[in-house]
């Protein structure tokens, strides 16, 4: 008589989240293995230096940038320059990538606590790690910024999310809540939500220790060194900041359902969950305030930002940062369909696939044009460095529009710190490029 076969044992979804991250990680290896400093980058690692060295370090720390405070992302550049030096871009990447990882795994935590269930978390979760629609802030390593704002918030929630008097866990919170305030301009808006759900709750001893250090070092800093020059250009207005926060909204929705045409469904799947699903006091706070909360942000931002044009309501640094803000809410919206047929689930898991894919595909193709952007900047700072012409150039010259950080000054310094190997240009294309830039037409 033969034994019966073992049952056959189905993976846990805490399992299938690790195979999941460990798959993740290699598509990180694949899409930052070109990447390189470009933009906002050359910002912290050249002008902010040179703020440090001729201005001292109040004027490094605490100048605004487009109206952002970012002492602590500061901070983190100049640990990892101290440490790794400025010849790889890796280490400043794997900072980034590390806090979006963070970031997903909060979502994950906060999703369980309010009630999502298990394989809808790993689906979203899995939909957030390759988030190609936000890909700036996956392969961008100064958006450093962003994501140092978004997981102080999310961690601020999960340290606040209990009942009781204050304790240590509150404390905590208002020390990463600091954090998060003087790392990106979201940080303000992040402290009211913070705030909103502790008083949805009564707890207002609690919301006063969570708000209360934000608010005064805020106001300190806005007051000794806050500025917006982005904001004083165009002209503001309220019908340009409800367009911008339309299209940013769509833009995020569409992204997380993986087409336009769903994206009024997931408007209508967040309307539910809001109004018509039965949840705890402790629950509804929470899910109502990360629903509500992208829209005052965006009208603020669409306030400073729409009269310059509407084309960055869509950029993908925003999306990412609503679309994280809103999984939670997410995730329970796609729980619902179980309302209209026990199937239903299933397929609103498969429609998450097929934008799983969809954005694999945009963050490797976002991922590989801004690498190559990044190549051929790296190019023509090699190439000038090594003209036998650059010696007569204009110290002050820009070389690149895109990178308006990087002048000839600093071609010394980069190529001792190992970032660039000049070389002199020997083809008439090559040629060509170096004679144009050094007589002023700068790289697009």
């Amino acid at each position: 008589m033969t034994a019966d076969a073992s049952p056959t044992r189905r993976p846990t979804p805490t399992q299938v989240s690790i195979a999941v991250l460990g798959i993740a990680v290699v598509i990180f290896w694949y899409v930052g293995r070109h990447q390189w400093f470009i933009r906002d980058d050359w910002a912290f690692v050249l002008t902010r230096r040179a703020m440090r060295e001729q201005l001292g370090v109040g004027d490094w720390l605490f100048t605004a940038q487009d109206g952002h405070w970012m002492t602590p992302p500061l901070l983190v550049y100049w640990l990892i320059e101290q440490v790794f030096g400025i010849g790889s871009y890796w280490p400043f990447l794997v900072a980034n990538m590390a806090l979006h990882v963070a970031a997903v795994l909060l979502v994950r935590e906060l999703s369980r606590r309010v009630g999502v269930s298990e394989w809808t978390i790993v689906v979203v979760c899995t939909l957030l790690l390759v988030f190609g629609s936000g890909w700036e802030n996956i392969v961008f390593a100064v958006q450093v910024t962003y994501n140092l704002s978004l997981v102080a918030f999310l961690a601020h929630l999960v340290l606040v999310d209990h009942e009781g008097p204050v304790d240590r866990r509150d404390v905590a919170g208002a020390v990463v809540g600091v954090v998060g305030v003087s790392s990106s301009a979201f940080g303000p808006f992040f402290a009211v939500g913070v705030f909103a759900v502790l008083c949805w709750r009564r707890r207002w001893t609690a919301a006063a220790v969570a708000v209360l250090p934000q608010a005064v070092l805020y106001s300190w800093w806005l007051f000794t060194w806050g500025s917006d020059p982005a904001g004083d250009e165009g002209r503001p207005s309220v019908t340009g900041a409800l367009k911008f926060t339309r299209l940013a909204l769509t833009a995020t929705t569409s992204a997380l359902a993986g087409q336009v045409l769903l994206a009024g469904a997931v408007v209508l799947g967040l309307c539910v969950v809001v109004l018509a699903t039965p949840m705890a006091l402790r629950s509804r706070s929470m899910v109502t305030v990360l629903t509500a909360l992208p829209a005052p942000v965006m009208l603020a931002i669409g306030w400073q930002r729409a009269g310059s044009g509407l084309w960055s309501a869509t950029s993908s640094r925003y999306v990412y940062m609503l679309a994280m803000i809103l999984a939670v809410p997410f995730g329970l919206a796609v729980d619902q369909l179980t309302r209209i047929h026990p199937r239903a689930l299933a397929l609103g898991w498969a429609a998450l696939f097929v934008s799983l894919a969809l954005n694999v595909r945009l963050l490797v193709a976002n991922a590989d044009d801004w690498a190559d952007r990044s190549a051929d900047a790296r190019r023509t700072f090699e190439l000038v460095a090594g003209s036998p012409s650059v010696s007569g150039a204009d110290p002050a010259l820009v070389m690149v529009l895109f990178d308006p950080d990087v002048t000839v000054a600093w071609l010394p310094f980069l190529q001792e710190e190992g970032v660039i190997a000049p070389r002199p240009p020997t083809t008439p294309d090559e040629v060509e490029l170096v004679r144009a830039v050094l007589a002023g037409t700068p790289r697009p």
